[in-house]
């Protein structure tokens, strides 16, 4: 059963409080093994998937996300080109799809120089079984999970600090 999350302003959709809690930076190590997948649009007009994590992606409110992402992937190209994306995550038993535009916001940005995007939500829609619950989407094992936390905190501070900045 899809339900389209009715939007808070004509502009923007408003995020289930849910996917702002679970994105909202504070819980990197609880939902460890789940990905974001991000789908682009290519310049050949194809859809191009990449997979993100809780330490790439922060909620700032449920009207606004930051992502950050590799300067030199396909990702970052098709998000700079038109900027078209699908985020799609399992929350509570449901399949969430957060349609939107992205736009450039800072580039060069924590020790991996990532670049990152602001989206303002355009749709969502949340698909729900009446007869299951999805469990998981992606799913992954963090080889070094010390490493890869100290890394995703970084990232994430990085994207709280850009979040502030913009709002003074």
């Amino acid at each position: 059963m899809k339900q389209k999350v009715e939007a808070e302003s004509p502009n923007f959709a408003k995020l289930p409080v849910r996917v702002v809690e679970e994105l909202g930076g504070e819980r990197l190590q609880a939902p460890i093994g789940e990905s974001i997948r991000l789908s682009t649009v290519g310049e050949d007009g194809w859809p191009h998937e990449a997979l993100l994590s809780v330490g790439e992606v922060l909620a700032v409110s449920a009207v606004e996300l930051l992502v950050a992402v590799w300067p030199g992937s396909h990702t970052c190209r098709n998000l700079r080109c038109g900027g078209q994306l699908v985020l799609s995550l399992v929350v509570d038993g449901a399949l969430i799809n957060i349609r939107g535009k992205a736009t450039l916001m800072a580039e060069h940005q924590t020790s991996l120089d990532l670049t990152a995007f602001r989206i303002h939500p355009e749709a969502v829609n949340e698909d729900r079984a009446t007869y299951a619950d999805i469990v998981s989407g992606v799913t992954f094992r963090l080889h070094d999970p010390e490493q890869t936390f100290a890394r995703w905190r970084e990232q994430i501070l990085t994207l709280k600090r850009l979040a502030q900045q913009n709002t003074k």
